[in-house]
């Protein structure tokens, strides 16, 4: 079907940005059939019938079509409420694949009334992209008429998600750290890799895995017999074991180490391949080729003693037990109509903490090799009908229901942090056995069975009953102590070119001074880009990714960015947070030159960033700025001319006076280095006085002493600094 609807260009922008402090998807699209409106082709809708027609397809969706469904509201003629629509479309299907709901859209016409530009919020800009792809065929088809059948899309797009998207625990961490003040950027596309802070103060999580996980660790967790002996040498207590390469071998395992047993893959996870309580030669030689099917390598499978009880995943962060989920064997009640099969699907896999998402607690009940071995067990199969009240057990793990954590008896509790330690993890997953948690360990027998690397939190937040437990906040809290966020001093400058002027200068500028205080910086401007004094790049980086990227490096300790008003407006900004900003506005000239919206749009969104306790710089002949940072609490402007007292009423400022630059603050004029010395260093890094100012002025706003400040800018920490930009 010709959809009408053409998507020209697709442009991904970062949060914070000119439209609002989410990222979006910002999308130029033609309507073909704006100039005839909405009616006048045999069989279309209207937007109202069309909207209609969607929110059927959509249960439970309908308050986002309000402005088309309301009562009263007639033909809508304009081929903007079509986009209106489609960007409604597109949110409402990123919100289905995964929650929580998006809101945010925004439409603009253009010159051509068929031309349109359309922003949207965007969850992950993969996802919102193939949203909004679906959306225009879902829009177009409403407005033809035709059958909206929306059976297979939804839950492929929730798999989508699941693909494209930060999985759940890693959004557990990255919300408690958000709460915490603490910045985070995504690093990968395709990984849910995570860094939080910035530079040499930053951690990294991938899933429930932290940088202080050891790989030597999470392998060893991978293996279940090694974990076992390295657990057993620990003092832990574990079940009888022996590997078997065959249904033979496994069987002679078995009575090895006693009847019944439990056969499992040697480096599976989630409990796939699981047999439980087998206590016949048959039982274990069927089991055997299920369990070797899901191991991830060809290895042996493991038999091992089964300890009678009921499995319980305790969650240790750092020294500390901090969760304890209680498994669920999972039963189905007979009501003499309907087979196991049936009752499976209306019992269990109704329940909504129950899915085939990751972001659910509990996985969907297949009836795999497990089941079916269970079921046996039972002496039913999927087709029995049992009888009224008759309870059928269907699996004995996988499931994790009520929090106990308050329940768990100190011994049991000391023996989980003893079992991680033995392994090396500093967040793990201990699976345990034990009839009654309350209860010491020894004298009922409990035995940990299996240690995890990258355990999945959403059991502990998101429990049958009981509380959920903070453990995203106290993976964050084992990651930064109390009072620390990871962030570094961060210093912006932006002026009217995207490379050279007084912009480039302040930010060179800025970086040899925090350099000769002793800082590790990293610089990106429009010539290059600069960590610990090394050129590492050359060419113009004044865009918020080259930004991003600088804070990603290790060794820094302080960040100086220039940033190019264009890109700030096309691409929005990557960080959260700058400490000064300095707004210069340059010379504008050809096609360097940035526009006035251009310029005053990004300033309005640079300002937005500015931390509470920061400060913005700006020169004091340009009453545009002036006008722009009024409201805001600091602001440090620059003198013009020489021998300039500070407007009355300025708290800060910076400029020339009987040859010396001052530093006036409070009534007191303070001096900091020689005019003389500050011209020539602006003038050796190619900009002009006013940089010398301006990098004075960040440098005071940085917290360096006057002291510090006139180190950098002396010949010998300058040239120092200086020699680096010529490399």
């Amino acid at each position: 079907m010709n959809s009408g609807i053409d998507v020209s260009e697709r442009r991904r922008v970062w949060a914070h940005n000119i439209w609002c402090p989410m990222e979006v998807l910002d999308t130029d699209l033609r309507v073909a059939w704006a100039d005839q409106g909405p009616n006048t082709a045999p069989g279309s809708n209207t937007a109202a019938v069309a909207a209609a027609a969607i929110d059927a397809a959509l249960p439970q969706r309908r308050e986002l079509f309000g402005q088309f469904l309301q009562a009263g509201v007639g033909p809508i003629a304009a081929a903007a409420d079509w986009v209106h629509l489609l960007g409604e479309v597109a949110l409402t299907l990123q919100s289905h694949a995964r929650p929580p709901r998006l809101r945010f859209h925004c439409v603009m016409e253009t010159a051509d009334p068929s031309c349109f530009r359309l922003v949207i919020e965007a969850r992950e800009h993969q996802l919102a992209e193939e949203s909004l792809e679906h959306a225009v065929g879902i829009v177009a088809a409403a407005r033809a008429g035709a059958a909206i059948d929306l059976a297979d899309l939804l839950p492929d797009l929730v798999k989508r998600a699941d693909d494209v998207c930060l999985g759940p625990s890693t959004m557990l961490i990255v919300r408690a750290a958000e709460a915490r003040d603490i910045p985070w950027v995504r690093i990968s596309d395709d990984w849910s890799l995570v860094q939080l802070g910035q530079g040499a103060r930053q951690r990294r999580i991938w899933t429930a895995e932290t940088s202080r996980t050891s790989a030597i660790a999470e392998a060893i967790s991978r293996n279940k017999q090694l974990t076992k002996r390295i657990l057993e040498a620990a003092g832990v207590p574990v079940p009888r074991g022996r590997l078997a390469a065959t249904p033979a071998e496994a069987w002679e395992a078995a009575q090895a180490v006693g009847l019944p047993v439990v056969i499992k893959p040697l480096d599976a996870n989630h409990g796939r391949g699981v047999f439980l309580n087998l206590a016949t030669q048959a039982e274990v030689e069927a089991a055997f080729p299920g369990a070797s099917e899901e191991a991830r390598t060809a290895s042996p499978v493991i038999v091992e003693h089964f300890i009678p009880g009921v499995e319980h995943r305790l969650l240790v962060v750092g020294s500390q037990m901090v969760a304890c989920a209680q498994g669920e064997y999972i039963y189905v009640t007979g009501n003499n109509r309907q087979t196991v099969a049936e009752l499976i699907d209306v019992q269990i896999n109704s329940d909504a903490r129950r899915g085939g998402s990751e972001t659910l607690p509990n996985n969907t009940i297949l009836i795999d090799l497990t089941v079916l071995a269970q079921l046996a067990q039972e002496g039913a199969t999927p087709q029995t009908v049992p009888a009224e009240g008759r309870r059928v057990l269907v699996k004995r793990t996988g499931t994790h229901g009520a929090d106990v954590t308050e329940s768990v008896h100190p011994e049991i509790a000391a023996v989980a942090v003893r079992a991680a330690r033995a392994v090396g993890l500093d967040v793990a997953g201990i699976d345990l056995v034990a009839q009654d948690i309350t209860q010491p360990l020894i004298a009922q027998g409990a035995m940990v069975c299996e240690v995890n690397a990258g355990p999945q939190l959403l059991v502990h937040t998101m429990p049958s009953s009981g509380p959920g437990q903070p453990v995203g906040a106290l993976i964050v809290a084992e990651l930064f102590p109390a009072g620390q966020t990871g962030r570094i001093p961060v210093a912006a400058v932006m002026g009217g070119q995207a490379t050279g002027g007084d912009s480039a200068a302040t930010a060179r500028l800025i970086e040899c001074v925090l350099h000769a205080a002793g800082r590790v910086t990293g610089l990106t401007c429009g010539l290059g880009k600069w960590i610990a004094g090394w050129l590492c790049a050359t060419g113009p980086h004044t865009t918020a990714v080259a930004a991003r990227d600088l804070l990603m490096s290790p060794e820094i300790d302080a960040a100086v960015f220039e940033l190019d008003p264009r890109a700030v407006v096309s691409g929005g900004l990557t960080f959260d947070r700058v400490d000064v900003l300095v707004l210069l506005l340059g010379s504008l000239d050809g096609s360097m030159a940035t526009s006035g919206d251009e310029r005053r749009s990004a300033e309005a969104v640079l300002t937005g960033v500015v931390a509470s306790s920061g400060t913005i710089i700006i020169p004091d002949d340009q009453p545009a700025l002036v006008a722009l940072t009024a409201r805001q609490g600091n602001v440090l402007l620059l003198l013009s001319g020489s021998d300039r007292d500070p407007p009355a009423g300025t708290r800060h400022a910076v400029g020339i006076r009987s040859g010396e630059i001052m530093h006036f603050h409070a009534g007191v004029a303070m001096p900091i280095v020689t005019a003389t010395e500050g011209v020539q260093a602006a003038l050796a890094v190619g900009g002009e006085p006013k940089a010398a100012l301006a990098a004075v002025a960040a440098a005071i706003c940085l917290g360096l002493s006057a002291e510090s400040i006139r180190a950098g800018f002396t010949s010998a920490s300058l040239q120092h600094g200086l020699s680096s930009f010529a490399r």
